[in-house]
């Protein structure tokens, strides 16, 4: 089976989410979901999500598009990596803080792992920090 894996806050599901895991899926037959703890999002963003990571969690669940979804570890940020060994981890155009730690762990530990960057979606209307404001 080959695996595909993504992270993301999702924080305000929008239509960029649904369009990112339905990219991300067409890679390989299944997809790994990661949501954010409250906790990963202050540190990254230095602000709390809108919505907590349980009603985050359910709410990516319910778009029945990723074959598992699952909070995030409370410390280690690769965990779901370790743990699934993903053929491909698909992050988000906007998802630069990421990449550089991602790649460092990737080349230390040698898992044969590509990363993919999908594309914006009418990134001037579905993206989170505008929806918010609205």
């Amino acid at each position: 089976m080959k695996k595909v894996i993504t992270f993301g806050a999702f924080d305000l599901v929008h239509e960029w989410h649904k369009f990112f895991l339905n990219q991300a899926k067409k890679y390989w037959n299944f997809l790994i979901t990661i949501v954010a703890r409250d906790s990963t999002i202050q540190k990254i963003k230095w602000k709390a999500p809108l919505y907590k990571e349980q009603k985050r969690l359910k709410d990516i669940k319910d778009l029945w598009i990723s074959d598992l979804v699952e909070l995030g570890h409370h410390i280690d940020m690769m965990f779901a990596i370790k743990k699934y060994k993903p053929d491909i981890v698909a992050i988000g155009y906007d998802q630069n803080s990421f990449i550089y730690e991602l790649s460092e762990f990737l080349k230390k530990t040698k898992l044969k792992t590509s990363v993919i960057t999908i594309d914006p979606h009418k990134e001037n209307i579905y993206k989170s920090s505008k929806l918010k404001k609205n």
